[in-house]
């Protein structure tokens, strides 16, 4: 089973995804976008897993979760990757406690490499993925037109999601939601 780690977001912000999924389709940006339903922060992708390795996850998960207060973030503009000149994927950067994230993202990868389970080393980037941009494009004139509403919003679970892929795109199930104090 795929398996990844990720923070909830509340609805009004999957509200604001799928404005901005609209605006810049209305733009001319071809795009597969994704489910605003399904909308999260990955904090680490792990790949497939063997179903043995949920309950040291969920362990992992349940120490870290003690440790850090919910996390104060907002939605800050959109963004691209690797560039807006050369556009793969579209994503809306968040600013906020950044820091206190990156101190979550670490101290999970930290218990994944203690407890030697396998995760993709990619460095943690803080963004809500919008979708992936069918044809590379240069985005930065179409961007000046879309403004982001900067909704403040509070992230206070932490989830173990499996994803199936399938024709109509993923589909995630929880197995593991912790709160964060």
């Amino acid at each position: 089973m795929r398996v990844f780690i990720a923070l909830e977001l509340p609805e009004e912000i999957k509200t604001e995804i799928k404005f901005l999924q609209q605006q810049l389709d209305k733009a001319g940006v071809q795009a597969r976008w994704i489910k605003p339903t399904i909308a999260h922060l990955t904090l680490v992708f792990l790949g497939s897993m063997t179903p043995n390795k949920v309950e040291p996850l969920s362990q992992i998960l349940e120490e870290v979760a003690g440790q850090i207060k919910p996390i104060e973030l907002r939605l800050l503009k959109i963004g691209c990757f690797p560039n807006l000149a050369r556009a793969r994927i579209i994503f809306v950067d968040l600013n906020g406690e950044r820091d206190k994230l990156n101190v979550l993202a670490t101290k999970i990868r930290k218990g994944l490499k203690k407890e030697k389970i396998w995760f993709d080393k990619k460095p943690f980037a803080t963004h809500l993925t919008l979708g992936r941009i069918k044809k590379i494009k240069n985005l930065t004139k179409i961007l000046k037109r879309v403004a982001v509403k900067r909704i403040e919003f509070r992230a206070k679970e932490v989830t173990l999601n499996k994803s199936d892929l399938g024709p109509a795109g993923p589909t995630y199930t929880k197995l593991k939601k912790v709160a964060l104090v």
